[in-house]
């Protein structure tokens, strides 16, 4: 069989662009390398990538040792398997940033003459987006709230792809959602499947099969360890801005790819207070935005051995802490090896520790121990940039092979240092509407 499309990978980009030519009446296979993981079970899925941070040109400078967060190893953060990363994704949808700060999503691909409008208010509407009402707004975080308010900084709700309705505040949002309320790509998969089109799990994708010129299918191990090829028109990569790099380089296609990649670095900043129970609480509910990094509520388990070493014996309930996420420099490289390289630059330590020292002003106004207060590790979850639009795929998302696209973080040339996946959404909706055009004009 000689599909219309095969999409690789079922994360907001393969699941967004899957769904939409399905509805529309194309023969759609679906390639997933990971397999199903169900509500509160996709976070044992997580795994973790070495960061290859150079820091040695920083421990000259002054109060270098406050900075806690330069004293561990760095770490990337991803997941593998249906829905990709959204079922633990904290339900963020923030795309626009200010619209002075040129590394925000409308901004970067305005300059490759791409206009997102449309489709970033479409994806709103089918994601169910909308900012945090006060009245799920906990204790904890509104405090937060009214000191960041009071210290001089502008504060605003969190827009979130949550159904508000179905949502108790529990919480939990990093373990999936049990009650539905918020929006995975799983959702997009299931009416992809009802529209007709075919999901094969445990299927990795080794290569792209092309000509040189024309694309005709894909190359891959199935569950059962045999090699396999389905044949197709189109192929849209979107297995992720790791693995989407290596099955290009696969493919013949290595110019700029696995280069330029961003993880819009965090760490979460945090001390004990008693009973405040932010962990409790919907996850980041809140944001100050500061051009190239922005600062919003974060309960991170990783603070309280790091405030034990410091004599705070805590629970959970008593970690009160803030994420500072950074647009940082697309610099890194996917070996070849498999492992990353990161340098950590000037302009990224400046964000960091900027951001750091905000936090500490914050939460000591809180009225945090400031002997209580450290930091996480340095930390990615945003992987991006291996495949830039305007070095690996042009405006269209296409790459110098004919009906070859990729459809995910990989394509967004510099780090937004914002949660991507409305903007991967945007993406794979107009990539859709371009091949639906494609199909309809050779039909007629």
């Amino acid at each position: 069989m000689i599909y219309d499309v095969i999409v690789v990978g079922t994360g907001a980009g393969g699941a967004t662009v899957a769904r939409e030519l399905s509805l529309k009446g194309l023969e759609v296979l679906i390639l997933e390398k990971g397999e199903f993981n169900q509500a509160g079970a996709a976070v044992e899925h997580i795994k973790t990538a070495e960061l290859t941070l150079d820091k040695e040109e920083f421990e000259e400078m002054e109060n270098y040792d406050r900075y806690d967060f330069l004293d561990h190893q760095g770490e990337l953060m991803y997941i593998e398997g249906v829905g990709g990363t959204t079922p633990v994704s904290l339900a963020n949808a923030c795309y626009a940033c200010t619209s002075c700060y040129s590394n925000s999503p409308t901004a970067q691909f305005k300059i490759h003459d791409l206009e997102l409008f449309e489709e970033l208010i479409e994806a709103s509407r089918d994601l169910n987006v909308g900012p945090l009402p006060q009245h799920l707004t906990g204790p904890a975080t509104r405090k937060i709230w009214e000191t960041t308010k009071k210290l001089g900084y502008f504060v605003e709700p969190m827009p979130k792809f949550i159904d508000y309705s179905k949502c108790n505040n529990c919480g939990l949002c990093i373990l999936g959602c049990e009650r539905g309320a918020k929006w995975d790509a799983n959702k997009f998969v299931e009416d992809a499947i009802k529209a007709n089109a075919t999901l094969i799990p445990n299927f990795k994708v080794t290569k792209v099969v092309h000509d040189g010129n024309e694309c005709d299918g894909v190359e891959g191990i199935d569950r059962a360890g045999e090699s396999k090829t389905y044949h197709g028109k189109r192929v849209i990569l979107a297995a992720g801005a790791l693995n989407t790099p290596k099955i290009l380089i696969n493919s013949g296609i290595s110019e700029g790819v696995g280069q330029s990649l961003f993880t819009d670095l965090f760490i979460t900043v945090g001390g004990f207070l008693k009973d405040n129970g932010l962990n409790s609480e919907i996850p980041m509910g809140i944001k100050s935005e500061f051009g190239p990094y922005f600062i919003s509520p974060h309960f991170s388990n990783q603070l309280i051995p790091l405030m034990a070493r410091k004599g705070f014996k805590a629970e959970p309930k008593d970690v009160i802490g803030l994420m500072v996420k950074i647009a940082d420099e697309a610099n890194g490289t996917l070996n070849q090896d498999g492992t990353i390289t990161k340098p950590l630059n000037s302009a990224d330590l400046k964000l960091l520790t900027e951001g750091y020292d905000k936090c500490v002003e914050i939460l000591t106004e809180i009225g945090v121990d400031p002997e209580s207060i450290v930091s996480t590790p340095i930390r990615g979850a945003h992987p991006g940039g291996t495949a830039a639009m305007g070095k690996v795929v042009d405006k269209s998302l296409e790459t110098k092979i004919n009906g070859l696209y990729v459809a995910d973080a990989s394509v967004i040339p510099q780090a937004p240092g914002r949660p991507p996946i409305l903007t991967i959404t945007s993406l794979a909706k107009r990539l859709a509407k371009n091949i639906i055009h494609d199909a309809l004009e050779l039909k007629n």
